[in-house]
């Protein structure tokens, strides 16, 4: 008896209630997916993408933009029809691509009506979901989109967020409209993964409660709504194309679209389309106020926009730079371009070495920034190259802080005078360097396009480079600014299928591709010379690296190389340790100072031995964590500048390497890299070397011993930075080279250096000489790399190693 009056109440229970009761609870981790503006890369990349894990997806659909004539960017119908019958939504995002306002609204029908009219010719269903172009809202659209028949429609993150940062609030059933739908996240081209599980892990449930609602008819009177879960929260995500060439501003990797995808699928997310949310959510259920959380979440918000721009002190123009910002607390803040036609890249990078050894910028475009920050105290840094002092400022962020202007002061003009820098050795995406290279004021860029790190891989076929068609002609981005993409580096880590380091080798200034592996390695630099590159040997103490100087002819030693960071130096115990002959603490790589001395001083025996090598400066920027061209070489040419030019005179030595100061110095008014062949004689030496921080030393070598140490007048200039001079004289009795170097000191024990390029002089029937302790060493390494690769190295590398050795061998015969 008692049972069957339980069962009675029941029914009577659910004989009030709506039908909609029988909508499932929004489950926890609830993500939906949408694409919009039928780009392309839709059905090439995301589609796969998507089958691969099993996730639903919206995919709204406009005729604007070059869709009609464009398909190498857009999507045919037939392809919009193939993801529709493969299981996927489409949606309407009107035929032109229409910003719905206001003075729109009267286009707002038409427009939907011929997406829906396109879809019904291709047998796809009349759409229910809709994406508002631009992600301008107006109330008015949404008495049109319900006649219409759209249950659910997508907005951005604006206006509880600015539109620039793709950041956003979850959607709340029952809170927010469902014809509002705000987007958790935006994806833009800076998003990393920490930006996407920001949008992402909004997604939650609140537990199993539930609240009755009321539904507003139009004609004002109400009813009872269904039961609808609170503190249910559903992270709509909004992507355009992966990549979008069109709108770059909203493009999205492939690989970083991959990444976030891997990410949903590993950490159990559900990933549905927007018209699965009818499984949770009633589309007919609406606040009575469709702005009101709009305005609530917006009240909420504390962060204060500040504007900001970087100024050239001397003509007031907007400069391209570098900005790092850094809240009290020790985060990173990355700033946004204020004007629609800037740029910022965002650059994140964290030494595996050495944790604390960081860095974290945003290169800009010569365009005013923005960014949104929390009240607080912070620190502004910026930056530009080499030539200009850089300032920092603490900002006390409040509302209310006026526009923040930075005028940055040039010390130098290297241009001037001749002058040209360049970077040998970076791994920039080359899509981000007409941004990177302007900011940081490197008029050469050589970024590794390909590159391998396993022994039997060719670089064009170990998918480490960047993907992309390019030529085999520089890239002008203006007058005095280029970047090469034939550009090549064999890293081999893994030899024979071990885990075996050699080390590295750069071919710099190639035409076509290296689709060979590094073995015979006779056969790699064959093809080089043949197509006029130049061969790098990267850095010093790789274990292969003296190995193949004799070998394969080396052009370049990078004297500032990839270890020399602006950032706390990080990598110490590493590879091959300098000997005891060099007069340096522990491995020589225990601190910034040994580090660059053990290279000068390989430098120099590789010299004495009679291998010209020219110095070359490169940062592996892209994987580590320095600027683009903190180590960099400049180049004097006697013509205005050019790719060309520039390269020859790269190849000829007419140059010094710096990661501080600036270094002019001439033989008998010559530059760097010039060859005299004389009786002795005595030679004029000039050096000037200008600085933005005073000088420790300033130091002329020959034959790789310091010769003379000069102290520096630091004689201040009148645009605040410091200048000294040296004359002095050289008279060599026996074949000789001479170079200069000098020392800049930098608070916490760092240094700033910069070196020349040797002048050689040919004394006839008196040949240079090498040193009895550098031949030897440079022997016994060989021998050394022949005992640890046997058996594991392919016997050609072994002979190479052999024909090193014994070339080393004989020199050792000379040596004094």
């Amino acid at each position: 008896m008692k049972i069957s009056l339980v069962l009675a109440a029941l029914l009577a229970c659910c004989s009030v209630l709506p039908s909609s009761l029988a909508l499932e609870p929004v489950p926890d981790k609830l993500v939906v997916l949408t694409f919009d503006d039928s780009v392309a890369s839709h059905h090439s990349v995301v589609w796969p993408l998507l089958k691969r894990y099993g996730f639903g997806a919206t995919f709204f659909i406009t005729e604007g933009f070059s869709f009609r004539t464009n398909k190498r960017d857009y999507m045919t119908w037939e392809q919009i029809a193939e993801l529709h019958k493969d299981g996927f939504e489409i949606g309407n995002h009107t035929r032109d691509h229409l910003s719905v306002s206001t003075r729109t609204l009267g286009q707002l029908r038409e427009q939907m009506e011929a997406i829906n009219a396109r879809c019904a010719e291709h047998g796809i269903p009349r759409p229910v979901s809709f994406g508002y172009p631009g992600n301008a809202i107006v109330p008015g659209a949404l008495p049109i989109l319900k006649e219409l028949g759209i249950r659910f429609a997508r907005r951005g993150g604006a206006p509880e967020h600015p539109y620039d940062w793709g950041r956003g609030f979850a959607y709340e059933p029952g809170v927010d409209h469902p014809l509002l739908i705000p987007s958790a996240g935006d994806a833009r081209p800076d998003w990393t993964l920490d930006d996407f599980k920001r949008a992402v892990e909004q997604a939650s449930v609140g537990g199993p409660s539930y609240t009755r609602h009321t539904i507003r008819k139009e004609d004002g009177d109400s009813r009872s709504s269904s039961l609808q879960r609170t503190n249910a929260r559903i992270a709509v995500l909004q992507f355009h194309g992966v990549p979008d060439r069109e709108h770059p501003w909203v493009h999205t990797r492939p690989e970083r679209f991959e990444e976030f995808m891997r990410y949903l699928h590993t950490n159990n997310f559900n990933v549905i389309a927007l018209r699965d949310l009818a499984r949770y959510v009633d589309a007919e259920q609406a606040p009575a106020d469709p702005l009101a959380v709009i305005e609530k979440r917006k009240a909420a918000r504390n962060e204060v926009l500040v504007d900001g721009e970087i100024l050239d002190a001397g003509n007031s123009q907007t400069l391209p730079a570098r900005i790092s910002i850094q809240s009290a607390d020790g985060v990173w803040h990355f700033p946004k371009s204020a004007s629609t036609s800037g740029s910022a890249v965002r650059y994140e990078r964290r030494s595996g070495f050495n944790r604390t050894s960081i860095e974290m910028h945003t290169t800009l475009s010569a365009h005013p920034f923005r960014v949104e920050l929390s009240p607080g105290r912070y620190t502004f840094s910026i930056e530009r190259g080499k030539e200009f002092f850089p300032e920092t400022r603490e900002v006390m962020v409040e509302r209310g802080l006026p526009k923040q202007t930075f005028r940055l002061r040039r010390w130098v003009n290297m241009n001037e005078q001749g002058w040209y820098s360049g970077d040998t050795h970076n791994h920039r995406d080359p899509a981000e360097l007409p941004n990177v290279m302007l900011a940081e004021d490197v008029n050469v860029g050589l970024p590794m396009v390909d590159w391998t790190t396993t022994s039997t891989v060719a670089p064009s076929a170990s998918g480490r480079g960047f993907r992309g068609t390019f030529g085999d002609g520089p890239v002008q981005i203006d007058a005095t600014h280029v970047w090469q993409p034939r550009n090549t580096e064999y890293e081999i880590f893994s030899t024979g299928g071990k885990n075996h380091t050699l080390g590295a080798l750069l071919i710099l200034n190639h035409r076509t591709r290296f689709d060979q592996p590094v073995f015979p390695l006779q056969a790699i630099a064959e093809k080089a010379r043949a197509e006029g590159a130049l061969l790098d040997l990267e850095k010093h103490n790789w274990p292969w690296s003296l190995a193949l100087v004799p070998l394969l002819k080396v052009d370049l030693f990078e004297l500032a190389n990839n270890h020399h960071w602006e950032t706390e130096y990080g990598i110490k115990n590493w590879a091959v340790p300098a000997p005891a002959w060099m007069g340096l603490s522990g491995s020589g790589t225990d601190n910034e100072r040994d580090w660059t001395l053990y290279g000068f001083q390989t430098y120099y025996a590789l010299l004495n031995c009679g291998f010209r090598l020219r110095p070359a400066a490169g940062t592996a920027n892209g994987v580590h964590p320095v600027p683009l061209g903190f180590s960099r070489v400049y180049v004097h040419l006697d013509q205005p500048f050019s790719f060309n030019g520039w390269m020859k005179g790269l190849a000829e030595g007419r140059s010094f390497v710096t990661t501080g100061p600036m270094m002019l110095a001439k033989v008998d008014g010559q530059w760097p890299g010039t060859a005299m062949t004389n009786e002795p004689k005595s030679h004029q030496l000039e050096c000037t070397v200008m600085s933005e921080q005073p000088l420790e030393a300033i130091e002329l070598i020959v034959n790789g011993v310091v010769t003379q140490r000069f102290e520096p007048q630091n004689t201040k200039a009148n645009a605040g930075s410091f200048e000294s001079k040296v004359l002095t004289q050289f008279n060599p009795k026996t074949s000789s080279w001479l170079a200069w170097r000098c020392f800049e000191n930098r608070s916490g024990n760092r240094l700033r250096f910069a070196h020349t390029a040797p002048w050689h002089f040919e004394i006839s029937g008196k040949p240079l000489r090498p040193r009895r302790a550098e031949t030897e060493w440079l022997a016994a390494n060989v021998k050394g790399e022949i005992a640890r690769s046997q058996g594991i190295a392919p016997e050609s590398l072994i002979n190479d190693y052999r024909r090193a050795l014994e070339i080393y061998e004989q020199l050792a015969r000379t040596a004094q």
